[in-house]
C-alpha cells in the first residue's frame, strides 16, 4: 500500500524537475504544494537530489530543533546554499515537526528564515502551516538584519567534524556508527544521499592518496561556512553601499578590506587621524579582547570525551577587517557586531580554511568601480611588482574626500534627562537579547519589554548582589565571569554602557 501512497509525489516531480541550483523558497513552495507532502518525511524526500546530496550533522545543537549524536539535526545545504533546509530525526526532540529554511534573496541581498510547521495527522488542522519571513523566534538567534549562525574555521562545536583536519573523537565516531545503521531504514534520515561517506577518513581528514590525485575536497563544514561567509559578504557590502555616507569612505573601506595596502593612517588626512588614533587603538584592543573571549567560550563547547583545547593557540589574529570595521562603525555610523557567522555575538571572526578564499575585496570592488572604471583597471596591478598603483590611487582618492569632511556620523542621541519618563527613554538594540530569555521561559521572568514594570522592578532588592538593578550591573560587569550576560555572548562595550545607562535612567525615571 505504502508504494501507492507517494505515487502523486513522484509523478509531480518527474512533471516538474527541479534541482538545488536557483532553488528558492518560491520553488520549494510551489513542491511543497505540487508534492501534496503532509509530513516533513513526505516533504525531504521530494526535495531535489542535489539539495539532499551536501549536508552537515549536527549532534548538539542550540536552535529551536534539537539534536543527539544519534539522531543529529541535518542541515541541507546544496551547492551554493542560497537555500537552507534543515529537520532532526526523533520525536521526542524540539522542533520534530518542523523544517526550517533558510533563503538568501540576491536581489536585495538579505536573508530570509522561515519555519513549517507540520501538523499531527488527524488534528483537522492545515497540513502544514508557513511562518512569516524571519519570525520572532528565528531572529531572537539570527538578529535583525538576519544572518546565518554556523560558526567559524576551524572548530565547529556540536557538529560531527567539528574539529578541521583532525578526524573524528571517539564520542564522535561511535556516535556517527550508530546514526549511520539506522539512516538506511530511517523515515527521514533514508533520504539522505550518499550518507556511507561520513563515515570515510578522507571526508574529514586530508588523505596522502588525495593529496597525490588531487582530488581533496573540504569537509562538510568547512564547505558550508564557506559559502555561508560568501553570501554574507554579499549582504554586508550591499548593505554598505545603502549607506549615505558610503561615497565618502568607499576609497578607505576598499583600501582596508584586505589588509594589503598600508597602515589605517594613510587613508585619512593627517589631522583628521591625530584625531583618530586613540580611538582607532581602543578599537583594536576592544576586537583581541572580543575575540580572545568568543574562542574561550567556543573552544568550551568542543570539550567532548573530555578533551582541553588550547584556545590561545587558535585565536585568530589578523582574520577580523579591523581596519574596515573602524571605518564602517566611526565612518558609516554602522555597527559590525553582526558580521561574523560566529555564535557569540559582538565578536568579529572570520577565519577561513586554507581552500577558500574571502571575497570582501572583490565584493566592494564590484561597488566601488561600479562608477569607478579606474579602479577595476589598476585592481588588475594589485598583485604585481606595479600594486602600489592601485594601493596608492585609493590613499589618494580617500584622502581628498575626507579631506573638507568632518568625517563624523551623527552623533547618537545623548543619555535621557533625569525627568525622562519610562515610556520616552531610548531603548538599546542589545534590550532584545535580554527579552529573548527572560521573557521566554530561558531565564527568570522579568519584563524587559515593558520599562512602566521594569522601572519599579529594578528598584527592589531581592537580587543576590542587592537591588534587580544591582544584580544586572554586576551580570553585566567583567566580574561576573561565567555568569556574565547574556549567556554564552559576548557584548560590545558600547553595547554594555548603553544597558547601563538605559537601566540607571529608568531605575531613576518618573512614573
Amino acid at each position: 500500500m505504502s508504494r501507492f501512497r507517494f505515487l502523486p509525489l513522484i509523478l509531480a516531480l518527474l512533471a516538474t524537475p527541479v534541482s538545488a541550483t536557483g532553488f528558492d523558497f518560491a520553488t520549494f513552495q510551489s513542491l511543497l504544494q505540487q508534492s501534496n507532502a503532509t509530513s516533513v518525511d513526505e516533504l525531504i524526500a521530494a526535495l531535489p537530489f542535489t539539495l539532499r546530496s551536501r549536508y552537515a550533522l549536527v549532534f548538539d545543537s542550540r536552535s529551536l530543533q534539537g539534536a543527539t549524536l544519534i539522531d543529529p539535526r541535518v542541515i541541507l545545504y546544496g551547492p551554493d546554499a542560497r537555500f537552507v533546509a534543515t529537520f532532526n530525526g526523533d520525536p521526542s526532540q524540539r522542533g520534530f515537526q518542523t523544517v526550517e529554511t533558510m533563503e538568501f534573496e540576491p536581489e536585495a541581498s538579505e536573508f530570509r528564515f522561515r519555519e513549517l510547521r507540520f501538523q499531527e495527522k488527524g488534528s483537522g488542522s492545515a497540513a502544514v502551516v508557513v511562518s512569516e519571513v524571519n519570525p520572532e523566534r528565528c531572529a531572537r538567534c539570527h538578529g535583525t538584519p538576519a544572518r546565518p549562525i554556523w560558526d567559524t574555521y576551524p572548530l565547529w562545536p556540536g557538529a560531527y567534524g567539528e574539529h578541521y583536519g583532525h578526524g573524528l573523537s571517539a564520542t564522535e565516531a561511535a556516535g556517527l556508527a550508530s546514526f549511520l545503521a539506522q539512516q538506511p531504514a530511517h523515515p527521514r534520515y533514508r533520504n539522505l544521499l550518499n550518507a556511507k561517506r561520513f563515515a570515510e577518513r578522507a571526508t574529514f581528514r586530508e588523505t596522502a592518496g588525495r593529496r597525490y590525485a588531487g582530488t581533496q575536497e573540504e569537509p562538510p563544514n568547512a564547505q558550508l561556512s564557506q559559502l555561508l561567509t560568501q553570501l554574507q559578504i554579499q549582504s554586508i557590502t550591499r548593505n554598505l553601499a545603502r549607506q549615505p555616507r558610503f561615497p565618502l569612505f568607499e576609497y578607505a573601506l576598499l583600501g582596508t578590506s584586505e589588509g594589503s595596502c598600508g597602515p589605517m593612517e594613510d587613508f585619512y588626512p593627517d589631522a583628521l587621524w591625530r584625531a583618530q588614533r586613540s580611538r582607532f587603538h581602543a578599537f583594536v584592543r576592544a576586537t583581541a579582547l572580543a575575540n580572545s573571549r568568543q574562542w574561550q567560550l567556543k573552544d568550551s563547547r568542543t570539550a567532548i570525551d573530555g578533551a582541553v583545547h588550547t584556545a590561545a593557540k587558535n585565536v585568530p589574529s589578523d582574520n577580523n577587517l579591523v581596519g574596515m570595521r573602524y571605518v564602517t562603525e566611526t565612518g558609516l555610523g554602522t555597527s559590525t557586531r553582526s558580521w561574523s557567522l560566529a555564535l557569540e555575538t559582538g565578536t568579529y571572526d572570520f577565519t577561513s580554511s586554507p581552500f577558500s578564499l574571502l571575497a570582501m575585496r572583490d565584493a566592494l570592488l564590484a561597488e566601488v568601480a561600479s562608477h569607478d572604471e579606474k579602479v577595476r583597471e589598476l585592481s588588475q596591478y594589485a598583485t604585481s611588482s606595479d600594486g602600489d598603483r592601485y594601493c596608492s590611487y585609493l590613499k589618494r582618492r580617500s584622502r581628498a574626500a575626507l579631506q573638507d569632511s568632518t568625517a563624523e556620523p551623527d552623533p547618537p542621541s545623548g543619555p535621557a534627562p533625569a525627568t525622562a519618563t519610562a515610556d520616552t527613554l531610548p531603548v538599546p538594540a542589545a534590550l532584545t537579547q535580554c527579552i529573548g530569555c527572560h521573557e521566554t521561559g530561558a531565564a527568570p521572568l522579568h519584563p524587559f519589554s515593558r520599562p512602566d514594570l521594569l522601572r519599579v522592578e529594578l528598584r527592589a532588592g531581592s537580587s543576590p548582589h542587592g537591588t534587580l538593578l544591582d544584580e544586572i550591573r554586576f551580570r553585566l560587569s567583567p566580574a561576573a565571569g561565567a555568569r556574565s550576560m547574556p549567556l554564552g555572548l559576548l557584548l560590545p562595550s558600547t553595547d554594555v554602557q548603553q544597558l547601563q545607562d538605559y537601566f540607571a535612567a529608568l531605575a531613576s525615571s518618573a512614573q
